[in-house]
């Protein structure tokens, strides 16, 4: 029976929404990316901390002499412990504020600046508020501050006006610190002072009517720096540096806007993305709809919606990525992640590991994200760095990680033909560590059961010319192809995979 040949390659993420019949897109994957519109496996993780004492609801690292000095806010605890260029961790110092409130709904944000007016060094600022189980809320809000290097208990806040509002939380727009919450308040520090918010050169206003849930850095031009943009619960608003007795000016960016929780916004370049509560945005100088079509509606029919406010955000600029992570199902925790890649302009997703994420953020010195465990191991909740070598490491266990994906279907590619596609083999064109399978699925129409074949192992490297290709036949009206590594040391970039295939049987059912 003749053959022909086809590249077994489909258009650059992961389509869930709509049938797998319906698109060009990779159907399946899990820990797999894309570069260059191909697929490629994930890095591995290592632990570097064991032992943090509750579930981290904030984390953050500081950069300074080689050394991470890294903080984590949890319902009873601040907690802070240093990560040396060899990714060997410290003791964990305990700075818990005296005065501090505690609650299951606490969630924590930070931010450095220096202290210019006392001239004790860059203080770390923290705050924390009750709104774990509600972004709305409007109780509650708390600032404390310190050494960011040391090991002290932090410092509450005592300048605070009375009518200001810290429920939302707080940023560095240097040399102000400011504040935001409930009712559109914002307030601002003394400049050189991210303590005193109540001495001249601090101020209070309301921009807006609903509540400020969170605030970033924003470039500004000749004479309005610094400057900064605000995401309300249902508005962007843009403040800019004025002068004078009024300080800063506020205006409206976007209105009828949504934002699904505080962490769940990445500046990219100078571009903001962030989750809504029904759609994903973006801001580069006009707030804008970040289009999805391969995977908003599984995201969203998925999403946990009672435990949004513990989605959080990420990047990995290496390979172009903004990662989601949220609660899947009816997980209370984040168990998967949405991810979009700026770089390629494609969606896909991937299922966490196993004990999950619940707070982290990319460490520029290690150029990888610092996650921290969202279920504890018998010492505690573990830190981990993404982005190492290929496996998952803990201590002295090194565990493979399965990574896989699905192709589109290839009948698309072979039109005119109705008939049963028989592939007899295929040639593996792969950068790869350790060996890996290919399997064939698939159905005779698009209501028939999936038929799954033997799962068909590869080697990393040919010794003999019968592992130069792999002999498959099989058949399908709707026929994909899943490769798959999940290996001690396993790693793969896709190349340019030759297909050969024919016509099968004529049978259109199952």
């Amino acid at each position: 029976m003749p053959t022909s040949t086809i590249v077994l390659r489909s258009n650059a993420g992961i389509k869930r929404d709509g049938t797998k019949f319906d698109g060009d897109f990779y159907t399946d994957g899990r820990w797999v990316r894309f570069q260059r519109g191909l697929p490629r496996k994930m890095g591995g993780y290592r632990s570097i901390n064991k032992y943090l004492t509750e579930i981290s609801r904030g984390f953050h690292s500081y950069t300074q002499m080689g050394l991470q000095y890294c903080h984590s806010g949890s319902a009873n605890y601040l907690q802070r412990f240093t990560i040396d260029s060899s990714r060997n961790s410290s003791v964990i110092s305990n700075r818990t504020p005296s005065a501090l409130v505690a609650s299951t709904d606490n969630r924590w944000m930070f931010q450095t600046m220096y202290d210019g007016l006392s001239h004790s060094g860059m203080r770390i600022v923290a705050h924390v508020a009750p709104n774990g189980s509600c972004l709305c809320n409007d109780q509650g809000g708390q600032i404390f501050y310190g050494d960011v290097t040391g090991t002290a208990a932090l410092t509450a806040v005592t300048t605070l006006p009375a009518t200001a509002s810290v429920t939302g939380g707080i940023v560095a727009l240097h040399p102000y610190m400011f504040y935001y919450g409930t009712s559109g308040i914002v307030g601002w520090s003394v400049p050189g002072d991210p303590t005193d918010f109540s001495s001249p050169g601090s101020n209070i206003t309301q921009p807006w009517g609903q509540k400020f849930v969170k605030g970033m850095p924003l470039r500004a031009g000749a004479g309005s720096a610094p400057a900064g943009v605000f995401w309300a619960y249902d508005a962007v608003v843009r403040a800019s540096f004025v002068g004078g007795s009024t300080g800063f000016g506020f205006d409206v960016l976007a209105t009828d806007t949504s934002i699904m929780s505080a962490d769940s916004v990445v500046d990219y370049d100078g571009v903001f993305y962030w989750a809504g509560v029904d759609r994903f945005f973006m801001f580069n100088g006009v707030v804008r709809d970040l289009p999805n079509p391969m995977n908003l509606n599984w995201f969203f029919d998925g999403l946990n919606t009672a435990q949004r406010s513990k989605v959080f955000a990420f990047k990995v600029p290496r390979y172009g990525e903004i990662w989601w992570c949220y609660p899947r199902s009816s997980a209370t925790e984040c168990t998967h992640a949405i991810i979009y890649n700026v770089r390629e302009n494609c969606w896909y997703d991937t299922e966490l590991p196993t004990a999950g994420r619940s707070a982290g953020g990319f460490n520029n010195a290690f150029a990888a994200p610092l996650l921290v465990d969202s279920v504890a191991s018998s010492s505690g909740y573990r830190v981990w760095i993404h982005e190492q070598e290929h496996d998952e490491v803990d201590g002295t266990n090194s565990y493979p990680i399965q990574s896989y994906f699905e192709t589109a279907d290839l009948s698309q590619l072979v039109q005119g033909k109705d008939a049963r596609l028989r592939i007899t083999s295929i040639e593996p064109d792969f950068i790869q560590s350790g060996p890996m399978n290919v399997q064939v699925t698939g159905r005779a129409n698009a209501r028939a059961p999936e038929v799954y074949s033997a799962k068909f192992e590869f080697p990393e490297v040919a010794t003999e010319p019968r592992e130069q290709i792999v002999m498959l036949k099989e058949q399908r009206r709707e026929l994909r192809v899943k490769f798959e590594s999940n290996t001690p040391g396993g790693d793969y970039q896709m190349g340019q995979i030759i297909g050969h295939i024919g016509s099968g049987d004529s049978t259109r059912l199952g």
